[in-house]
Order: structure tokens, then C-alpha cells, then sequence
């Protein structure tokens, strides 16, 4: 019978601590080297294709763990939230993380992330880095609102701040220093705009079914759609509802004990990127759907009157029935959406 050996991978950013144990937990070999795959797969050679290797979910672990898959390796990406054993260690050193996630693959407690396919995966990071160039630019009018509070020049409205120009602020009560600061946002802003014009249509050509089928949902669009879609990747990963929408942080965790039980624990685990869609799916939705703003306020009314929290239920609804589409291949339907309990019933078969 082959020997199986484990080998855990403390990756960072210019070089990697691999270390190798086998079935009793023993260290067999270990090295420090720099990031260079095939120096990597010269180390790993030895020990054959069923060598198990797990490698933590860092911002540059595409390179690693896509190379070693290429190369037949069975490769577990270990999710950081998972790590406590790691994380909370009073001593930590790179030889130590290393021993510790071959550990924790060969007794079969490791979390695993999820591996995105690789031909998706820069359409969805471009998706996202798009949402990171429109934080900025709302950033940017934050930033200008606040310099002309300071000099209580704030006098027009959103609509007017977006429309300004580099002679109207010229024309301002402020000084010159501030002035120019001020110029220097608004040249920033068309180029940011133009960015973002460029990334939607680089996405908009390569939209699929799903995008098709979410923006049958009230409130959500081409670009909260395209996000969801993207965010999801294969909606056959999540076993049930539940599993999405806690992923998609729609509800909040729970921590009970001793018969007691709070809510709120841990609420910032899951994808932001959904998170956000679906939210801001349900603010619009209830402006422009009646029936979905009675039911917003009808819920809001039940937890005291809290619009945020009515908004969340809408927000958890419309994830549900996300799901149940995606699963399914089916239209929305909004009449069972309003008067049906059943999430499965928030679908109906496309025409």
C-alpha cells in the first residue's frame, strides 16, 4: 500500500514555508523556498501524485494552488476563518503554520474555501474591482461636500455637486489652496466614470442565462445581477437555501448557551458582494413595488418599527427566491412572492 503523505503550504508574498508529514503526523521534509512553481513541484516530486496539499486562502494563492492542480495535485484551500489553530497560536512562525495545516488536512478538520473556475475568475474580479472604482468615486463626493461644509459653502444638493465645475468652485468663497484641492477632485471624477462606462461593457458581452433570469426579480438590474451571478459561480455548491443565504450574509449568526441564545454573531462572515446587491435589491424594490413595500412595512411594524430591519427581511426574501431561480431555471413570480411562505414558491416556470 503507498505511503500518503500530507504537505501544508505557509504562503506569502515573495516566498513559502512547505512543510510535509505523513499518515502518524510525523515531519517528513521541509523547506523554505522562494515563490517559484516549479522549484515547488521539484520539492513535491518525490512523494508522487497522491500527496495531499493544503495551501490558506492568501491574496495571491491563484498562482499556487491553479499550478498545482495543472500538475494532478489534490489541493485543499484552507479558509482563513477556519485557522484558529493557526491564528490564535501563542507562538506563531512560518515553520509552525506550515506543520499545522498539514495537520489539520490529515485529521480531516480543515475549512475549505471555495476555488472559483479559473475562466471566470478575472470576469468576476474585474465585476468586483468595478464596485471598488464606484465606492471611490461616492468617496470623492463625500470628500468635496465635506471641504465646502468646512466653509459652509455646502449649499446645493447631490444632483448640483455631481454637475459642478472647475469655474463654479473657482467662483466659491474658499481659499485658493482649497480651491484647487477641490479642482483636482472633479478631474478625477470623469476619468473614474469612464472606467467604470468601460468595465460595464467589457461584462455586459459576456452575460450568461443567470444574469437573464435574476433581473426578472424586482430591484435587481444588469449590474446587481451580473454581481450575483458572478458572486455565486455554481449555485450547486450550496446544499440549501440556508447555506446561500448565510453565505450571502443575509441573516444574522447565533451564539446560545446554556439555553440562551443572541443574535448577531459573526454577521460580517460571507461574500459583501452579495451582501450589498440584495440590500440594495430590496431599498428598490420597495420604492417602485407596492405590494413589496407594504410587506417591507408590514415586517418593519413587527420588530418596532425599524425600516433597516424590514428592509433585511426583503432583502433575505429575494436571496431565497435567487436561490430557488438559479436552482430551478424558473421566473420570478411575484405573486407568490408576497402571499407564499413556501421559498419554493417565489419561482415560476420561464416561458
Amino acid at each position: 500500500m503507498e505511503t500518503l503523505y500530507y504537505c501544508g503550504i505557509d504562503l506569502h508574498t515573495k516566498q513559502c514555508h512547505l512543510c510535509i508529514i505523513d499518515q502518524e503526523g510525523n515531519r517528513v521534509d521541509e523547506v523554505r523556498m522562494k515563490n517559484d512553481l516549479a522549484g515547488i513541484l521539484k520539492f513535491l516530486a518525490p512523494y508522487g501524485q497522491g500527496l495531499r496539499i493544503a495551501v490558506e486562502s492568501t491574496i495571491n494563492w491563484y498562482w499556487l494552488v491553479d499550478g498545482l492542480k495543472e500538475n494532478g495535485y489534490d489541493v485543499t484551500l484552507a479558509h482563513s476563518a477556519g485557522l484558529s489553530l493557526i491564528t490564535g497560536a501563542k507562538v506563531k512562525t512560518d515553520r509552525r503554520d506550515a506543520f499545522k495545516l498539514a495537520r489539520l488536512l490529515r485529521m480531516g478538520e480543515m475549512t475549505e474555501a471555495y476555488v472559483y473556475p479559473v475562466e471566470q475568475r478575472p470576469v468576476r474580479d474585474l465585476a468586483r474591482r468595478r464596485d471598488d472604482l464606484v465606492a471611490e468615486r461616492a468617496g470623492l463626493y463625500v470628500r468635496l461636500r465635506a471641504l465646502f461644509m468646512q466653509y459652509n459653502v455646502n449649499t446645493m444638493g447631490l444632483n448640483a455637486l455631481k454637475a459642478m465645475t472647475v469655474d463654479e468652485v473657482n467662483a466659491l468663497a474658499l481659499p485658493a489652496e482649497a480651491k484647487l484641492y477641490a479642482s483636482l477632485f472633479l478631474e478625477r471624477l470623469p476619468l473614474i466614470s469612464e472606467q467604470i462606462v468601460k468595465i460595464e461593457a467589457n461584462l455586459s458581452a459576456k452575460d450568461t442565462a443567470a444574469v437573464c433570469l435574476l433581473m426578472t426579480i424586482p430591484g435587481i438590474g444588469p449590474v446587481f445581477a451580473r454581481s450575483i451571478a458572478l458572486e455565486v459561480g455554481d449555485i450547486d455548491r450550496f446544499a440549501t437555501e440556508k447555506h446561500f443565504c448565510s453565505y450571502a450574509r443575509l441573516f444574522p449568526g447565533t451564539s446560545e448557551s446554556a439555553g440562551k441564545a443572541r443574535r448577531g454573531r459573526r454577521a460580517k462572515e460571507g461574500n459583501p458582494y452579495l451582501k450589498c446587491a440584495f440590500m440594495n435589491a430590496a431599498k428598490i424594490a420597495s420604492a417602485y413595488v407596492p405590494e413589496i413595500k407594504a410587506l417591507k412595512e408590514k415586517h418593519a411594524k413587527r420588530r418596532g418599527g425599524k425600516a433597516l430591519r424590514g428592509n433585511a427581511v426583503i432583502a433575505h426574501r429575494l436571496g431565497v427566491a435567487a436561490y430557488h431561480m438559479l436552482k430551478t431555471g424558473c421566473v420570478f413570480d411575484q405573486e407568490q412572492f408576497i402571499r407564499g411562505k413556501s421559498s419554493k414558491a417565489t419561482a415560476m416556470p420561464s416561458a
